[in-house]
C-alpha cells in the first residue's frame, strides 16, 4: 500500500490498500509535508524528513471500506513483519520511507 499526500490540496489517499507486500509514503505537488502529515492525523515526520512514522489507525480509516476482516488479517502481517524488522516505533506508529512523485517538495 502507499500513502499519498498531496502537499498542494494537503490531502492524503490510500492507493492499493490491499497490497501488504510495500509500504511507502508518496508524495505530490508543493507544500510543508510535516504540516499535512500532522493536521491529518497520519502521523509525525521522522529522521529529519526522510521518513514518516504512520499511525496504524489512520491507515485503518484511509483504507475505509476496504479494511474488511480480510484485510485486518493481511494489515497485522504486514505489521508484523514491519515490527520483526524494525520498522515500528515503541508508540506503534509504521516507518515509511518517503517517495516524491514529479515535483514534490
Amino acid at each position: 500500500m502507499i500513502v499519498v499526500i498531496d502537499l498542494s490540496e494537503s490531502v492524503v489517499l490510500l492507493q492499493d490498500p490491499a497490497d501488504f507486500t510495500r509500504f511507502s509514503v508518496a508524495t505530490e505537488g508543493h507544500g510543508d509535508l510535516a504540516e499535512v502529515v500532522r493536521q491529518s492525523g497520519l502521523g509525525r515526520l521522522k529522521d529529519e524528513g526522510e521518513r514518516v512514522v504512520v499511525d496504524p489507525v489512520a491507515l485503518r480509516a484511509l483504507a475505509g471500506p476496504a479494511a474488511t476482516d480480510q484485510w485486518e488479517e493481511g494489515f497485522a502481517g504486514m505489521c508484523e513483519y514491519a515490527a520483526d524488522n524494525g520498522w515500528v516505533e515503541p508508540d506503534g506508529g509504521i516507518l515509511a520511507h518517503i517517495e516524491p512523485r514529479g515535483e514534490a517538495g
